[in-house]
């Protein structure tokens, strides 16, 4: 029984890199078409289920050019330990400086590589079912929240009435929390994170208390 040794394995992929990779027009083709196929998926996720302010249609971009991209990477180094190496070596010396606002960013990314690198070897069903179930499991998540959607409360009072707005947000509100508090001119400024709330009623509630000079509520997406 023969025992295939690393320089065996070596010296094949050598041969092979000489020789030229054995790859039709046609699987390229068919490869990158599987990836813009389910990167269109992602994407579509991504914008559907986007929670932060503003929208960045660049990051879409990104998202599709990386799988694409490492599709093609993986169908060229696929099978050769030369390239593989040879391409190890190459990131390994590049620097990733953009910051990355949203921890949801990096995950995104990271599925359109693993995507990328399915379809570069052909592994199509798997990436077809994981990029569907992945999408399902988004937009649930996105469509049952686990928690309660914050709100900001902008409250101006006068600065001995501060118990007033307490009991309020005690009996209105789920959860409360400071943010910031100011005090000028003798009056109160205090910027208040609240979940679990009727709005009509708790901005009614304020409105009726007399020590309340002015109230603003404002929806906001806190990722912290």
């Amino acid at each position: 029984m023969e025992t295939t040794t690393f320089n065996d394995i070596l010296s094949a992929s050598i041969l092979n890199l000489s020789a030229g990779p054995n790859l039709e027009i046609i699987d390229v083709i068919v490869a990158l078409t599987f990836t813009l196929i389910c990167t269109g998926i992602i994407v579509w996720t991504y914008r559907n289920t986007y929670q932060g302010i503003l929208y960045q249609r660049s990051f879409s971009v990104a998202i599709t050019l990386a799988a694409l991209v490492t599709t093609s990477i993986i169908m060229v180094i696929s099978g050769n330990l030369v390239l593989s190496l040879g391409m190890v070596g190459a990131l390994s010396i590049v620097r990733f400086r953009a910051a990355v606002k949203d921890p949801l960013d990096i995950v995104y990314l990271f599925w359109a590589i693993s995507i990328g690198i399915a379809n570069g070897v052909a592994y199509f069903k798997v990436s077809i079912t994981a990029t569907i179930l992945l999408a399902l499991i988004m937009i649930i998540m996105k469509r049952i929240p686990l928690t309660s959607s914050p709100y900001l409360l902008v409250i101006k009072s006068k600065k001995d009435k501060d118990d007033d707005i307490v009991n309020i947000l005690s009996e209105n509100a789920k959860r409360w929390k400071i943010k910031s508090k100011s005090v000028k001119n003798g009056n109160y400024e205090v910027i208040y994170e609240v979940r679990g709330i009727d709005q009509n009623k708790l901005m009614e509630s304020l409105d009726l208390n007399s020590n309340v000079m002015d109230s603003t509520l404002i929806s906001y997406s806190n990722n912290s």
